[in-house]
């Protein structure tokens, strides 16, 4: 596989999109062209219509749209823009999520027999494509590891990953109602999936646009308010047995032994940074898909507001 590092030059990338050559990269053909047009649209589709078209979802990037840690006296203007800024990089980073699942799968999956694969490497190549080129548009923190493992009620399992995913976001209840409400359509349509195999383990990568707001004027009754936007990528690993009885319709039982893992990390996008090659992106979106970044963006994005 090639690394392409956007942050600094983007030949590979870009070739791949126009359908042209690039230094040490042969020309892509047509058709793979037009299989990473189909991806970048299928991905602003629900998940449902994925699974009834025969693909298998990736979990949507959610944005909440309210800053946190203040609800009045800031520039609505500035924090309106910097939801925009993470939604427009989340999008940036389906690309390349895309590029490299089909470089490394160019069949794709077969939905019946290859659920499991897909998840598995859909969650890799979306860490790889923050990590890797994005790198220097967002700077990576370490990841916080945490293993899970409880006898629980079907009915709290949505409850229970919420309260030990988000631990220490600064997330209200309402914003985590929606949030799971948004899980909850995707697990939902992963419902009619039959996800076979012998797979001891199911990876997902989850994304969450975060906007904190700080004080810097030091002053409480003249607050100047900075904004800080940040992505938190959850790289989600369960046990694959617990996580098809959760789902399954023919699953009878009330309670459930759920185990499961999560690398939390934190992911500070520079704005500055990422406007320096907004055009580019923009440009490469509008060819794969007819639309500008912010379109692209809007539909991709599951917006979470009070």
């Amino acid at each position: 596989m090639v690394a392409v590092h956007i942050g600094r030059s983007t030949p590979i990338a870009e070739a791949f999109v126009a359908g042209e050559s690039a230094p040490g990269a042969p020309t892509p053909p047509h058709d793979r062209f037009d299989d990473l047009v189909d991806l970048m649209k299928g991905d602003t589709e629900s998940a449902e219509d994925q699974v009834n078209n025969g693909k298998v979802p990736k979990p949507p990037p959610v944005v909440v749209e309210d800053p946190i840690g203040v609800t009045t006296g800031y520039d609505k203007a500035k924090a309106e823009e910097n939801f925009g800024y993470l939604k427009d990089a989340h999008s940036v980073c389906q690309i390349f999520t895309n590029i490299d699942l089909i470089k490394q799968h160019p069949k794709g999956f077969d939905i019946t027999k290859e659920a499991a694969v897909a998840f598995n490497v859909q969650a890799k190549l979306a860490y790889n494509a923050m990590t890797g080129p994005m790198a220097g548009v967002y700077t990576f923190g370490e990841g916080v590891h945490t293993e899970h493992s409880f006898d629980i009620l079907m009915s709290e399992i949505h409850e229970k990953l919420l309260e030990t995913m988000f631990d220490g976001m600064g997330l209200d209840s309402n914003h985590k109602k929606q949030i799971d409400s948004q899980i909850t359509n995707f697990v939902k349509a992963l419902k009619n999936i039959e996800i076979g195999g012998d797979h001891s383990k199911l990876d997902f990568a989850l994304r969450f646009g975060l906007v904190p707001a700080t004080n810097i004027s030091a002053d409480d009754a003249n607050p100047v308010y900075a904004f800080e936007p940040m992505t938190y990528l959850v790289y989600l690993t369960m046990d694959a047995d617990a996580f098809k009885k959760s789902i399954s319709k023919r699953n009878t039982q009330e309670r459930i032994h759920f185990k499961y893992e999560h690398v939390v990390f934190k992911a500070d996008l520079n704005p500055r940074y990422f406007l320096k090659f907004r055009p580019k992106y923009d440009k490469m979106i509008e060819k794969l898909t007819g639309k500008n970044l912010k379109a692209y963006s809007d539909a991709l994005n599951k917006p979470v507001k009070k």
